[in-house]
């Protein structure tokens, strides 16, 4: 979903990197590698899809978004749990730069449950930008940037969207069969995005395999995921 394209935007801004500098070679060979594997395994889906997979720690998808002025890709995992919460980590990365970014998110299993996303809340905010020192964000800065990192995390309310058949959706993660479609619509920055997205039960989290804006400028692909193994990074 065109969400899931915002999240990586957020996790750039709220990590203050207020310039843009010159695409890194390396950075932008490790996105080129992500991005370049081929389909190797098929996802069969049973029946209709109902909701994503049982949340549990371990658990992690990755994702690439390419958009007309780069390609970026971002990991999003559960890395524990914490005050009846889940822990999730980001790592964004794009052309010109690395970031790292943790939550403590509850309310996540009610969501699952009734796929809405309003009674979510983030208690604290960890950020890494760039390999340098983490900054913590709590109180009256998380009060003021909470929206914006729960705008991040709407990708998670799938049952909601209105769903169709999606038929066989190929991408770097594998061939997945037997997709539900859904249509999105985001307010951000003041404007309204538009995307379609394809969602399978095999995968964790957000369910996401594949989302095009409805303007075709933003494209995001599955390019890995997995049930378990995902840990924080600090």
């Amino acid at each position: 979903m065109i969400r899931n394209a915002i999240a990586a935007i957020l996790v750039w801004f709220l990590a203050s990197c207020v310039t843009t500098p010159a695409p890194n070679p390396i950075l932008v060979s490790q996105i080129d590698s992500q991005f370049n594997a081929n389909p190797s395994r098929t996802y069969q889906a049973s029946g209709k899809f109902k909701r994503p997979i049982a949340y549990k720690v371990g658990q992690y998808v990755v994702t690439g978004m390419t958009s007309p002025s780069e390609r970026s890709v971002m990991k999003m995992a559960i890395v524990g749990k914490e005050q009846d919460g889940w822990i999730l980590e980001t790592h964004s990365l794009t052309q010109n730069s690395e970031s790292v970014t943790q939550m403590l998110v509850v309310g996540l299993d009610t969501v699952y449950r009734t796929g809405t996303i309003d009674d979510l809340d983030i208690l604290w905010v960890k950020v890494k930008p760039d390999g340098n020192s983490v900054q913590t964000i709590e109180g009256p800065i998380l009060a003021m940037t909470k929206g914006l990192y729960k705008n991040a995390l709407a990708g998670l309310e799938v049952q909601s969207q209105i769903m169709a058949d999606g038929g066989t959706v190929s991408v770097p993660a594998g061939r997945f069969k037997g997709t539900a479609k859904i249509s999105s619509e985001v307010s951000f920055m003041g404007k309204k995005h538009l995307s379609s997205a394809w969602i399978h039960p095999s995968v964790p989290i957000n369910a996401m395999v594949k989302s095009v804006s409805d303007d075709g400028d933003t494209t995001i692909e599955l390019l890995g995921f997995g049930l378990s193994g995902a840990k924080r990074s600090f």
